[in-house]
């Protein structure tokens, strides 16, 4: 190997290169990195007068011990990313250690770190990016200041008996795992990790906890005498087992998701798929007649409803009285939809395009398309849309 190539990079505390002094009369401290010649700077973000700063040394400074430390531990964490790419057999230039300590996507990253430029730069949904930024913040309680190249087989073994000690819920733990394993396929394809240490630990599977109301049970449901917010609650409730709409859709859904010719047409808010439901011919057009119900105004009948946990308070006593398992909650009604459609015989493809699990396509040529295809595993003629007025 050329020689040259290998060459160390040095290190070395510099201040105030620019000459120019902050209005407290301080200049910053940067730390210079040269190889053959050639040097770039990275900033400390520590400002100190000159007359306190001697041979790369903070003195004469109350605070220069700790100032010190600082310094020479960000020092420490830059050549760190050096090292590991030469542990890697990777050569190293002052533009790859540019971008790697900038981008944070090197081995010498923190995980914290790595995984949030990875969630930043990728095109996930905002609730898939919270839910990264909780794991990010877990991974820290439970062992602080992990870099990415730290995490191998024991780690994940640790981290998961961590997790089961903690005392959180299965499903849970198993949604932290997935999510920890796609971080470490993003290091792997970076090359900042040989190998995924998934690929020997083995994620259980979910645990269903979706629940499952009944035809019998849906019957007494819809004939029980309510009034105010439990009668709402109550329809919302149907509403969702009759056309399989998160409880977010439903919060959201408008007017003018409903199409002249029965059918609605919404692009979903977890996941920005379009889904298109045929109300009128479903479960005997029992979406379509709720919605009369509320006279076209179905936003009174989604805004009133309350948040997710305020409704399945509501809802636990309605569904008591017909017999429903206590585990039921809002989101059982979409698990409900699936079980009704399987139980009268409709193929999974069409319950995925009414769920919304497969991706669809969002410009109005594949919606339609959508459309027919379920129209036509439903044996469902589907009537010309009116059109506006």
């Amino acid at each position: 190997m050329n020689e040259r190539l290998t060459c160390k990079i040095r290190y070395r505390l510099v201040l105030n290169r620019s000459g120019r002094l902050n209005a407290r009369g301080e200049g910053l401290v940067q730390i210079e990195c040269e190889q053959y010649g050639r040097k770039i700077y990275f900033s400390t973000r520590t400002y100190v007068r000159p007359d306190q700063w001697h041979r790369g040394l903070v003195v004469g400074n109350e605070l220069a011990d700790g100032l010190n430390y600082c310094l020479y531990k960000q020092i420490q964490e830059v050549e760190r990313i050096e090292l590991e790419y030469i542990k890697r057999g990777v050569s190293v230039t002052l533009p790859m250690m540019k971008e790697a300590v900038r981008s944070h996507l090197s081995p010498g990253a923190r995980l914290s770190e790595f995984g949030s430029e990875v969630v930043q730069q990728s095109d996930r949904k905002s609730l898939t990016k919270l839910n990264y930024k909780t794991l990010l913040n877990n991974l820290e309680k439970f062992r602080k200041g992990t870099l990415v190249t730290d995490i191998d087989y024991q780690f994940v073994v640790s981290y998961d008996r961590w997790l089961r000690e903690s005392g959180i819920a299965h499903n849970t733990r198993i949604s932290r795992l997935r999510l920890l394993r796609a971080l470490l396929n993003e290091a792997k394809k970076r090359d900042i990790i040989l190998s995924n240490p998934f690929d020997r630990f083995k994620i259980q599977g979910m645990v269903s906890k979706k629940g499952y109301v009944n035809p019998s049970q849906l019957r007494k449901l819809e004939n029980l005498k309510l009034s105010g917010k439990e009668d709402i609650v109550r329809d919302a409730f149907l509403l969702g087992c009759y056309t399989g709409l998160r409880f977010s859709d439903i919060t959201t859904l408008r007017s003018e998701h409903i199409t002249g010719d029965g059918w609605i047409h919404k692009k979903m808010v977890k996941t920005g798929f379009i889904v298109d439901i045929p109300i009128i011919q479903l479960f005997e057009g029992k979406a379509e007649a709720m919605i009369r119900k509320y006279k076209g105004d179905i936003g009174r009948l989604t805004k009133e409803i309350g948040d997710n946990a305020s409704v399945n308070k509501t809802l636990k006593p309605l569904l008591e009285k017909v017999g429903a398992e206590s585990k039921i909650t809002f989101h059982s009604s979409r698990h409900t939809f699936a079980t009704l459609l399987t139980q009268q015989g409709v193929d999974l493809p069409t319950i995925q395009k009414l769920l919304g699990h497969q991706k669809l396509q969002t410009t109005q040529i594949y919606s339609e398309t959508d459309k027919a295809t379920i129209a036509k595993n439903l044996h469902i003629k589907k009537k010309p849309r009116k059109n506006a007025d």
